[in-house]
């Protein structure tokens, strides 16, 4: 999934190189060490922190899985403070701990899979996907300096592609590959343009403006828009507790703002 979702980002992306607004000789200007730390980032981020949670997903389900990821702020305020000698800021603290339990709220809602096996490595694999992540965001901080969102995602974009395939699809014999049908490529394609897409460009983008740990709590509280919009065009009933965790995330987002 994250493999075809990455390869049509990078089509996008490369698409939009030359509407950008710095020329691609700006490049040139990126520093070893920044270098450096983008493929840091993007191999832990995305080719070992997504994949970490979509095993999560499958085996332990979404409910637990949410709940455990949704620490993701935390984990990068923890980054931010250890890396980039950030003070920490109490507003900051406080918005990350209402979006976290927001996000816990929210999950504990979603209908969840039967007692797993391994439930405990699976468990770790959701919060070492967490940790991951939250490492990433605070890395893509230094090594965004000299290029633009565009520019940073057309090279993170086909890198993580390239890992993915070759670390974790061609390893597996492609045996997932030979039933899929196109109706599913054409959905994760549309999540890619979407996702890794639209969402990747617009989180480089706000990192290179202000602190990690204030993006990534902002766009944690992705999960309330989950409910909102499977209230609207899903007719899904919003329970007392999805309110409560809707209420809670947007106080989150509010502090951090």
């Amino acid at each position: 999934m994250n493999t075809i979702r990455c390869i049509v980002a990078s089509i996008i992306f490369f698409i939009a190189l030359p509407f950008d607004t710095a020329p691609l000789a700006d490049l040139l200007e990126v520093t070893k060490n920044q270098w450096f730390l983008m493929f840091a980032a993007l191999s832990l981020g995305v080719a070992l922190g997504d994949t970490l949670y979509i095993i999560a997903l499958k085996e332990i389900g979404v409910s637990r899985t949410l709940t455990l990821t949704g620490t993701f702020p935390l984990t990068t305020l923890i980054w931010q403070t250890l890396l980039l000698n950030a003070p920490l800021n109490p507003t900051l603290i406080t918005g990350s701990l209402l979006v976290v339990l927001g996000i816990i709220v929210l999950s504990q809602s979603v209908e969840d899979i039967e007692e797993p096996t391994n439930l405990y490595r699976n468990i770790l694999l959701a919060v070492c996907a967490s940790i991951c992540w939250g490492f990433s965001a605070t890395l893509l901080k230094p090594a965004t300096v000299s290029m633009t969102s565009i520019q940073a995602n057309a090279i993170r974009m086909p890198v993580i592609a390239f890992l993915l395939f070759f670390l974790r699809v061609l390893p597996s014999g492609n045996e997932n590959l030979r039933g899929i049908k196109l109706k599913n490529i054409l959905i994760v394609s549309a999540t890619g343009i979407l996702g890794m897409g639209l969402g990747g460009f617009l989180f480089v983008y706000a990192i290179t403006k202000i602190d990690p740990a204030k993006v990534v709590t902002i766009t944690s509280s992705s999960p309330l828009f989950g409910m909102l919009f499977a209230a609207i065009f899903l007719k899904e009933r919003i329970t007392k507790r999805i309110g409560l965790g809707i209420v809670l995330c947007l106080a989150g987002v509010y502090a951090v703002l």
